[in-house]
Parts: C-alpha cells; structure tokens; sequence
C-alpha cells in the first residue's frame, strides 16, 4: 500500500492567517502574490523555484516570521531537518502532532545516526547495521526505474538527487509521514512519497518480507506524476499509474497483479460491488479494510492497462494535460478521444471481458503483517472434527477442501518426522486436490521432494506456483535449490534474484548468489553477496555452493 501527498492547501492558508495577521494592508497583495507563487513550486515539488523564492523572501525582510515558515518547510522537503527545524521554531510554527515543526522535529531524531550512499540521481539513507544489505540492490533498482519509468512518462527529474530513506517499522513510517497507525496496520502500507521524498519500511520489520524493490519503483512514479504534473494529479490516476508501472524497472508494466487481486476484481465485477474512484479520495490507505484497498489497486490498475493497451503513450499524454491544468476528466477524455463517461462505460465493459484466472485464492496471502504482530487465530466453527483444530490453526488453514488440508497436514507431521517419501505422498495427494495456488502447500511439497533428490519433479511444482505468485520467496528460493542441486547453479541466479527482491535478510540467498557469481565471474555481484554476509552473520564468506 502506498500514498503520495501533500498538504499544500492546509499551508497555503496558515501563510494567509501569518499574513493577515502581521503583513500591513497595502504590501498584503503583494505580499500574497510571491508567496502564493512560493506555494504553488513547493506543492509542485519545484524546488529550484520553492528555494529561491523563499531564500529571496528572507534576504528582503530579515527577521520575518514569514519568512522563516517558508523556507523551514522548503528545508524539510529538501532533507535538511535540522535547517528545517531552527526555521520553524524561529517562525513560531506550532509543534502539534502531524504539524511541520513536529515532523521535522521527529524526522531528525529517528535519522540523526543514518548513512546514506548515493548513485546518479539518488541519496539513499538508512539506519546503521543490517539495512546497509539494502544499498546495492536498491540503488540498482531506483536508477533502471529513473530511466525506463522516464521513457514510458516522458520524463525524468533534473532538479537534483532524489532522497530516499529507510524507516524501522510502521511506528517510524507513521511518523515520518503523518499516517495514522492504524491507517498503516489496517491496510498493509509499508511505503509512502511525501514531503519531496521516497519512504520505505525495512523489509526485515515483516513477517516475510515484501516486494520492496518494486515499492520502491511504485514510490518513485508518485514522485514522478507530482512532478511532471504539478502535484494536480488525483489519487485514482496517481496509484493507477503507478501501479501498473511499478514493474517497469524490470520488464514490461502491467506485471503486478498476483491470483488474490487478480481474483478479487473478478469477483467484485461480477458481483458489481467495484469501489469507485471518488471513494478512493484522499488515499487508498485510508480505505477502512486492507481488502478494500486490494481491490481499489486492482481497479485503479486494470484503468490504466486498458489505457494503455489501447496507446502505449496514453500515461504520457495524460500526465501532459494534467501539468497544463486540465482536470483528471478532460485529460483522460482528451487522450481517450470521448467524453469521460464513455471512458469510464468501456472501461467497466473491458472489466466484463477481461481474460482472469479461474483459480482462487484468498487476499490474505497477500497481506502485510508486521514482525510486532500477532496472527489472528482462525473463526471459530461448529464443526467439532478432530481434524478441525489442527489443520485450521496449521499453516494450511487457506486449503478450502478439507480432504485436501488434512492431507497436508499429514504431509508436514511425516516431513517433521523425516519420513520425506511418505510425505511426499501426502502433499501430492493435497495438491491433486487443492491445485497449484496454495505456495505454502507447494513449497512442503517441494521441501520433500528435495529431500529425496526428486529435483526435477520439485521443479514442476514450484514452476505450476510460480505462475501464480511470481514473487513468492520461498518459491524462488526452493526454485534455485532444485537448480543448484541439479549442478545448474547459472539457472538458479533469476530466483535469487527474485528472492533477494522480498527478503534481502536471509543469508541463504546471499550464500547462494555468492556461488552463482562464483560460477559466473560477476565480480559486482561477489562483491555485493560477499558484504550482505558479512553483515548478516558477521563470519567470512563461504567460497563454495551452500548445500541444498
């Protein structure tokens, strides 16, 4: 979950109540219209024109409250907290919580021992210790998106480098961003664009990780479209956008959806219960429940592949209209080539057509949940079978067919026990019955068959997953076991990278990219497995392929 604003009309009129309050009647208009201009670059995040305006604001009337309250917030935006806060204590700006002194105030204090490495067009910081493993990866990630996000809108920013910082947990997000906790928890966002920067929760701070480079890639477009735009484009574009985009940095767009959202839209289309765009105003993180906010991406993004599909320069014209103050209506209406409603009737006809999986699976597998969390345990049921407890407080609970689910329960007690062949059997029957969209239940099985060295056959049905949930880390990771194991350690580099993609804490894929790049001669990738190791068991690197 992701969300990129900025408050610039609740600034806008503080300016004013400072003005009329100490600004004589006739400089007031004046007055009024540099400012106005100062807040209109700093909403627009133009913060060449934001900076000068408000520099020269202050070098004309030293001593001014007024201008210590511009240029402190441009201070913010531009990372210099300390700056930021000298400004707005000189201009008396209230600490209230969520208020600019009070974000810049508590921004500084959770960053004052960050690092920071940069590359081409970025400043990445983050906290000391372990989160340096994030450094080459995403930078890496950022810089491919800078370009090939860049081509697809048109644009690429050349105001200086981008800040991007990485936060702890949901507590330091919260604070850096003004969302509420509960905002955050309730439905699973881990990132947010504001304030002129990028946001980012430390993968380790969930339970299993999160697709965090392509958050970052989504992170980036907010950044972009507010740019481009002017801050004037609205939530449903701007997280339809960048949402279909997020993927870009490595491959074609439109690759985000997994099976839960692609059959959540599925369902809401046919049963017509779609949320629409004005419910998504201000923020889809706003959205009372995580499935909400599930479905509100899914159909903010299928808007944007049917835009696309039909002119792949439709983001970019749209983007376009929006910068030269067309409304969402009349820009979507100008690229569409129809009034708005027309876009929005073919748009609801492409839903009905649209090709979607005929599996099922629940949101809940994709889900966020915070390492502090506790999972909720499982409703209650009348069905008082003794197999009822034990397979629904299992891993497995998921498993819609019950035969299917206490075969797999079956399977995992074998499994502990290191009876593997038997196991084996026993997810087999499982899957037969349940399907390939259950990771959890695929990868037991896959476990198993490498146990027994049955590679190939692991292969297959982590490949049959795969399909479905293309980021899923233990399958990837299983995936480049099943390879090395075969002695096809060059195939198994893709999962890695996949895997390093979700979870960049586990030394086991930083063993396993350390022999790859052994094997290949990739000398960035041995340097960079080779530090992530160091920092994550604190012993040498090992210089052969880790055992399966």
């Amino acid at each position: 979950m992701r969300v990129c604003r900025i408050d610039a009309v609740r600034a806008l009129a503080a300016l004013l109540l400072v003005l009329a309050l100490v600004a004589p009647a006739g400089a007031r208009a004046k007055e009024d219209e540099r400012t106005a201009a100062a807040e209109e670059a700093l909403s627009a995040w133009d913060m060449p024109k934001a900076l000068q305006l408000a520099e020269d604001f202050v070098r004309e009337n030293p001593g001014d409250p007024r201008g210590a309250w511009l240029l402190g917030r441009v201070r913010l935006h531009l990372g210099d907290y300390a700056g930021a806060v000298a400004l707005l204590e000189e201009a008396g700006a209230p600490g209230n919580p969520g208020g600019y002194l009070d974000v810049a105030r508590r921004t500084q204090a959770i960053t004052a021992s960050y690092q920071q490495q940069e590359s081409e067009h970025f400043v990445f910081r983050y906290p000391p210790g372990k989160d340096e493993v994030l450094v080459p990866w995403a930078l890496e990630t950022l810089e491919a998106a800078y370009h090939r996000i860049g081509d697809v809108v048109g644009y690429k920013p050349a105001d200086g480098k981008i800040l991007v910082e990485v936060v702890a947990n949901a507590e330091e997000l919260s604070a850096l961003s003004t969302l509420s906790i509960e905002a955050i928890k309730t439905t699973g966002t881990i990132a947010v664009c504001k304030f002129n920067k990028l946001m980012i929760t430390s993968p380790k701070a969930l339970l299993r990780g999160y697709e965090w480079r392509d958050t970052l890639a989504h992170e980036y477009v907010h950044l972009v479209i507010t740019k481009k735009t002017r801050n004037r484009t609205p939530i449903w574009l701007h997280e339809g956008i960048s949402k279909y985009l997020e993927t870009a940095w490595r491959g074609p767009p439109g690759k985000a959806l997994e099976l839960p959202s692609e059959a959540l839209l599925r369902d809401a289309v046919r049963a017509k219960k779609l949320i629409t765009f004005e419910q998504m105003h201000p923020s889809i993180a706003l959205l009372p429940t995580a499935r909400d906010a599930a479905l509100a991406f899914a159909e903010v993004f299928s808007a944007i592949e049917y835009l696309h599909g039909a002119d792949p320069t439709s983001v970019e014209r749209i983007l376009s209209h929006l910068g030269q103050g067309l409304s969402d209506r009349d820009a979507v209406a100008r690229v569409y080539g129809k009034p708005f409603a027309h876009f929005e009737s073919g748009w609801r006809d492409y839903l009905r057509t649209r090709k979607y999986p005929e599996e099922n699976a629940s949101i809940a597998l994709l889900e966020k949940h915070f390492a502090d969390e506790q999972p909720e345990p499982p409703e209650k049921k009348d069905d008082r079978s003794p197999w009822r407890d034990l397979t629904e407080l299992s891993e497995f609970r998921e498993i819609k067919d019950a035969r299917a689910r206490k075969a797999a329960h079956l399977g995992e007690l074998l499994r502990a026990r290191g009876k593997h062949a038997a196991a084996a059997a026993k997810y087999a029957e499982a899957v037969a019955r349940a399907g390939a969209q259950f990771p959890n239940l695929s990868n037991k099985y896959a476990l198993a068959l490498l146990e027994l060295q049955e590679n190939e056959q692991a292969r297959r049905v982590l490949e049959s997953t795969r399909k479905f949930f293309p980021n899923d880390v233990f399958t990837n990771l299983n995936l480049a076991r099943a390879m090395m194991q075969m002695g096809r350690v060059r195939e198994a580099e893709p999962f890695l990278r996949t895997a390093v993609s979700v979870n960049p804490f586990d030394p086991e894929i930083h063993g396993r990219l350390l022999a790859v790049a052994q094997e290949t001669g990739d000398a960035d990738l041995l340097q960079r497995s080779s530090r992530a190791l160091a920092l994550l068991t604190g012993a040498a690197p090992r210089t052969r392929s880790p055992g399966p």
